[in-house]
C-alpha cells in the first residue's frame, strides 16, 4: 500500500505542476485582455488620464534609450492600462510560465531556457505588430480629422472648441489623442507645449507638421483652415505613392520573403524529422560555423533588401 501511494504522488506530481502552470497562464491571458480592452472606454469611465510617455531626451541617442523609449510609446498607443515595468514584468512572467510547461512535458533545462526566451521574443513580436496596426490606423484616420478641424475652424469654432469637437466626432486612435490635447488645454497647458507632447507620443513626420502648424498659428495666425487642408492633401498623396511603392515592389518582396524563409524551413524539417543529419551538422565544428555564417550572411541580405525597399517619403 505505501508503495503504490508513492507511485500515485509521483505520477500525479507533473499532473499537479501542469495544473497550476496552466491556471497561471490562464490568469495571466485574462489579465492580457483587461490591459488591451477599449482606450476609448477607459478613458470615458474615469476622468483621470492614464500615464503618457514622459519626455526623455537624453538618452535618445543610446539603443537602450531608443528601446525604452519605444516600449514606453508602445505600451501607451496600443492602450495597455500599466506602466512599462508592469508590461516588462508580465512578458517576463509569461515567458518563464512557458518554459515551466516545457521543463513539465521534457524535463530538459535547455528546451526550458529556449522556451522561455522565445515566449518573451513573441510577446514583444505581438507588442511591435499591435504597435504599428495601431500607427497604421491613426494615419490613415489623420487626414480626415484635419479636414474636419478645418471646417469646424471656418464655421467659427475657436480653435480649442473645434479640438473638443474632433475628439467626440472621429475614432480611435486619433480620437482619443485630441481628446487628451483639449484636456491639456483646459488644465492650463498651453497650446505649443500641448502640441510638443502630442508629437512626441504619436512619432509621425505628419504630427509634427501639425504640431508646428498650430503652434505658429497662435502666436504669429494666419489662415488656419487652409494650412490644415493643404496638410491633409499633402498626407493622402503621400499615402497614395506609399501604395503605389507597395504594389510595384511585391512581387521583390514576395521573392524576398521566400528565399529568406527557405532555410529557416529547412533546418526545422531537417531538425524534426530527420536529426540525425542536423545534429551532425551542429555537433561539427565546421558545421557550426558554416550555419552561424548562413544565419548572419541571411540577416545581412534581408537588411539590404529591406533598406532597398523602403521608401522616405
Amino acid at each position: 500500500m505505501d508503495q503504490l501511494a508513492l507511485a500515485l504522488n509521483a505520477n500525479s506530481l507533473p499532473i499537479f505542476v501542469f495544473g497550476g502552470i496552466a491556471a497561471a497562464l490562464g490568469a495571466m491571458l485574462m489579465g492580457v485582455r483587461d490591459l488591451f480592452s477599449s482606450r476609448d472606454s477607459q478613458l470615458m469611465a474615469s476622468p483621470i488620464l492614464k500615464k503618457l510617455p514622459a519626455r526623455i531626451e537624453a538618452a535618445d541617442e543610446t539603443a537602450v534609450g531608443r528601446f525604452d523609449i519605444w516600449l514606453e510609446r508602445a505600451v501607451y498607443m496600443t492602450g495597455m492600462n500599466t506602466s512599462v515595468t508592469m508590461a516588462s514584468l508580465l512578458f517576463l512572467l509569461i515567458g518563464s510560465t512557458l518554459g515551466m510547461a516545457v521543463f513539465v512535458f521534457t524535463e530538459e533545462v535547455s528546451y526550458s531556457v529556449i522556451a522561455a526566451v522565445l515566449g518573451i521574443v513573441i510577446c514583444f513580436v505581438i507588442l511591435s505588430i499591435t504597435y504599428q496596426r495601431v500607427m497604421k490606423q491613426f494615419e490613415d484616420q489623420f487626414p480626415g480629422a484635419l479636414d474636419l478641424l478645418a471646417r469646424a475652424v471656418r464655421a467659427g469654432e475657436s480653435l480649442d472648441q473645434a479640438l473638443v469637437m474632433i475628439g467626440g466626432s472621429v475614432n480611435d486612435p486619433v480620437a482619443g489623442e485630441f481628446r487628451r490635447i483639449a484636456k491639456h488645454l483646459e488644465m492650463g497647458l498651453s497650446l505649443s507645449a500641448a502640441m510638443k507632447s502630442f508629437a512626441y507620443r504619436v512619432p509621425t513626420m505628419d504630427v509634427r507638421i501639425f504640431a508646428s502648424a498650430l503652434s505658429v498659428h497662435r502666436e504669429a495666425g494666419g489662415n488656419l483652415p487652409k494650412t490644415l487642408e493643404r496638410l491633409a492633401g499633402v498626407i493622402r498623396d503621400r499615402m497614395s505613392y506609399q501604395r503605389q511603392l507597395k504594389t510595384v515592389t511585391g512581387a521583390g518582396r514576395i521573392t524576398a520573403t521566400i528565399i529568406s524563409a527557405l532555410g529557416p524551413l529547412l533546418f526545422v524539417y531537417l531538425f524534426v524529422f530527420q536529426p540525425e543529419y542536423s545534429s551532425k551538422l551542429w555537433n561539427d565544428p565546421t558545421g557550426r560555423i558554416v550555419l552561424i555564417a548562413a544565419a548572419i550572411s541571411q540577416v545581412i541580405g534581408l537588411v539590404i533588401v529591406s533598406r532597398m525597399l523602403r521608401s522616405r517619403y
